[in-house]
């Protein structure tokens, strides 16, 4: 194991003052499952200006004060509403159909209503400039709803392109769902990324089950190799896709700490992959080192265990990344 390269050095070598993504403008609907490059804030104020929540009459509270069915106060021109619609100037409540009756003199108020009753306020859903989601937050689809109701239909997200040349099909199929969870844009040409099946047999990465996988930079892109085995490729994946993803969104992955429910065991000298089943608040950890498809199958999480590690006691906290959105994603 000496002469393995550890898997800190090799993401350092790779990653080193890498550039970043450049930021693009897409339409909303095109930036689901990106970051945002640039933070989202209110055009302007959320209703912007107060709006019904009911049906009924728009009406000034303070004009009721002291309605009863025994003391109607008559409405003058009264306006009947419904969500959404806009109050008139000088209504601050929404009376009830049943607090109003119809006489043969018009509609008269038989109960008094508080000011903004029945009444979305003005801002009440966001001041203008105010942040929607700072950048690097993920796009999903009810951050897509909160800009496009506040006014935006374009916005900035980095999304590196990813060429996947793996030749066997299922490990190519999950690749390109993968790294396009991690906010990848799948492309055949000019890659940020390129995903390809190592061609060297030799053992060179302190990372099991991926010890024949590599990152570097190659002609102006990083190049992952990964192992010919599933469980090489999916450990070369988390290990080192994720982290190359991470450095060109300019991004960080989501840890949630969980203790174990038992010992995870785990080699001096290698970083291990370990595969995270959620039960109840804890983790339940498959063996370090090795990933089977029953575990890959039912697994929620991942974790990298250090190569100066003998493992992790039981009931020990534990950071764990989804295995399915380690970027925090929808």
């Amino acid at each position: 194991m000496d002469s393995l390269t550890p898997l800190d050095q090799c993401l350092d070598a790779a990653l080193h003052d890498l550039a970043r993504a450049a930021p693009e403008r897409v339409p909303l609907s095109a930036a689901i499952g990106a970051p945002l490059a640039e933070a989202l804030v209110f055009l302007h104020d959320m209703p912007p200006a107060p709006e019904a929540l009911r049906e009924g009459f728009a009406v000034s509270a303070m004009a009721l004060v002291g309605a009863s069915a025994a003391v109607p106060i008559p409405l003058s021109a009264p306006m009947r509403v419904a969500p959404p619609a806009i109050l008139p100037p000088g209504c601050d409540a929404v009376l009830p159909p049943d607090g109003a009756e119809v006489t043969s003199s018009g509609w008269e108020a038989i109960r008094p209503v508080n000011p903004g009753q029945g009444v979305r306020r003005t801002g009440h859903d966001g001041r203008a400039d105010a942040l929607i989601a700072p950048a690097g937050a993920w796009v999903s689809a009810r951050l897509c709803l909160a800009a496009a109701l506040s006014g935006h239909d374009i916005c900035t997200i980095r999304r590196p392109r990813v060429v996947i040349a793996l030749p066997d099909a299922a490990q190519a199929a999950f690749a390109g769902r993968f790294f396009g969870q991690l906010g990848g844009q799948i492309v055949a040409e000019a890659p940020h990324l390129i995903l390809q099946q190592s061609t060297s047999t030799h053992q060179r990465l302190a990372l099991a089950p991926a010890e024949t996988a590599w990152l570097a930079r190659e002609g102006g892109a990083l190049v992952l190799s990964v192992p010919h085995r599933f469980d090489g490729m999916v450990a070369a994946c988390l290990g080192l896709g994720v982290p190359a993803m991470a450095a060109l969104h300019g991004a960080a992955p989501i840890a949630v700490a969980r203790p174990l429910t038992r010992k995870l065991s785990s080699a001096l000298g290698m970083a291990e992959l370990a595969l995270l089943t959620r039960q109840d608040t804890c983790w339940q950890p498959g063996p370090a080192g090795t990933v089977t498809l029953s575990a890959l199958a039912s697994a929620n999480a991942y974790a990298i265990i250090p190569p100066d590690s003998e493992g992790v006691a039981a009931e020990t906290l534990l950071a764990g990344f989804s295995l399915s959105s380690p970027f925090g994603g929808t």
